[in-house]
């Protein structure tokens, strides 16, 4: 199971142990990149610039295009056009009734 230490404004941190999925090829790169995209997080989120529901929208929004790239990849059986990778997303901002 996957291990990583989340720290937190409250204390030092604590340990998170998470388990995976069967079909997981190769758990310390889950590990490594759930700690590094933390990581970024918690820095991005310390500035003060950006919220927790920012975060929380980014994440989203990299889990449905990263799903949607691997899809293409597995459908063309090719590398991930660059039109892809320039989707514009549109602002998520709620608006006024």
């Amino acid at each position: 199971m996957a291990q990583h230490t989340l720290a937190t404004h409250a204390a030092a941190g604590f340990d998170l142990e998470l388990p995976l999925h069967p079909a997981t090829d190769n758990a310390e790169s889950v590990a490594l990149l759930l700690h590094r995209v933390l990581g970024i997080v918690d820095e991005l989120c310390a500035q003060g610039d950006t919220t927790n529901a920012d975060a929380v929208q980014a994440l989203d929004l990299a889990i449905a295009l990263r799903l949607a790239i691997g899809e293409a990849d597995e459908q063309a059986d090719t590398t991930t056009p660059p039109r892809l990778l320039e989707i514009a997303v549109a602002d998520a901002t709620p608006r006024a009734a």
